[in-house]
């Protein structure tokens, strides 16, 4: 639908409209979608997803429900095609350099985790889980968050006096729900300034908080854990980079000691990537298949359930989708409360993330897992 107000465009933006509404039938000439300015077309035709982003960004045109436009245009297979030259650049350059070395994932911690935690405030539960949560049978963030916590600390099997490594670690959230919940010893281990110092003024002592990247752990460290988590940084460490990841969880985990990986996969056979949300908020970020997940897990823990009954892989994708809609929701009322200081064009971007990735979930192109697993 267009708007009243409508930029009325050239005959190269007409002409983008054309080929638009023959390639994706119907998905922008519904009432949902209102068009501001007729440009949207060429950027989209273009630009592929990084067009059809930064539009919206610019308010070039709006939607109640962005989810269901991506969902849209994702099952039609276009942004498939639209995407192809840029798969295959992306791939042969993951392929040929490692895109998550020290200096790029950096880049990430900087451009996104190190933003004010104020602002992460305005969208997050009490908790600040910033990954997937338990809507399971929670109606409400703040339980979701306890449900989604208490999930990963019962897969873990926890015990009073347990030692626990948080990789990634976020803002302490999970660590700190474990010493109060499990009577447990955790570390996080963070490249975060901002999410470390959270952590350390929130939680004091209860946890320990070790500012480093992965790569540059203490070697006394050395089985020195009972269990381990790596919730939501997966998607960060890269293909090439794997064996590393994993190499240090193992050397500091002791025989037997559990580990729980949660992390976004995808449905289809190669890297996935998306090249708006590797520009805008995820810098070199990666999904892999799910099978390629397993294989290199197995190559040094045994993936296997526990004693409780929980299963080595878990799909959780259906919880991600209230997930994204919470945070929207609550940023959306922060920011037209004033209660968050940032501009519209940012607010925008915010928003087409959260939707963008909850229309990549409607469509099954991302997914949402836990994998469980034992060092012999």
């Amino acid at each position: 639908m267009e708007s009243p107000d409508i930029q009325k465009g050239n005959v190269l933006d007409r002409g983008a409209q054309m080929v638009v509404s023959r390639i994706l039938p119907g998905v922008f000439s519904s009432g949902d979608v209102v068009i501001n300015d007729l440009s949207f077309f060429r950027d989209l035709l273009f630009r592929g997803s990084l067009g059809l982003g930064d539009s919206y960004m610019a308010g070039k045109w709006d939607s109640s429900c962005i989810d269901e436009v991506v969902n849209k245009i994702l099952q039609t297979g276009a942004y498939q095609k639209f995407a192809f030259v840029y798969d295959a650049v992306r791939e042969f350059r993951s392929r040929l350099f490692n895109l998550q070395n020290k200096k790029r994932a950096k880049r990430v911690i900087e451009e996104h985790y190190d933003l004010p935690v104020g602002f992460y405030q305005a969208f997050l539960g009490p908790k600040m889980k910033y990954t997937c949560l338990d809507y399971t049978t929670a109606t409400d963030i703040e339980t979701a968050e306890i449900d989604s916590m208490r999930r990963v600390c019962e897969k873990l099997e926890l015990k009073p006096g347990d030692r626990v490594a948080d990789y990634g670690g976020g803002w302490g959230g999970l660590a700190g729900f474990m010493a109060d919940e499990y009577g447990v010893r955790p570390t996080i281990v963070t490249r975060s300034k901002e999410q470390a110092q959270f952590a350390r003024e929130t939680h004091g002592d209860k946890i320990e908080v070790v500012e480093c990247d992965y790569r540059d752990i203490p070697a006394d460290f050395a089985e020195s854990f009972d269990a381990s988590s790596a919730i939501g940084i997966w998607e960060h460490i890269g293909h090439k980079n794997y064996g590393s990841f994993l190499k240090v969880i193992d050397h500091n985990l002791k025989k037997s000691g559990r580990l729980l990986i949660h992390t976004l996969f995808t449905s289809y056979s190669s890297l996935a990537t998306n090249p708006w949300l590797n520009k805008h908020i995820f810098p070199e970020g990666e999904l892999t298949p799910k099978e390629t997940i397993i294989r290199e897990i197995s190559k040094f823990f045994t993936l296997s359930g526990n004693e409780s009954g929980d299963e080595a892989f878990e799909e959780i994708t259906p919880n991600y989708f209230p997930t994204l809609h919470a945070w929207k929701d609550r940023l959306t009322d922060a920011y037209r409360g004033g209660r968050v200081q940032i501009s519209e064009q940012e607010f925008r971007k915010w928003v087409f993330y959260f939707m963008s990735c909850a229309g990549a979930i409607k469509a099954e192109y991302m997914r949402v897992g836990q994998f469980l697993a034992r060092k012999d």
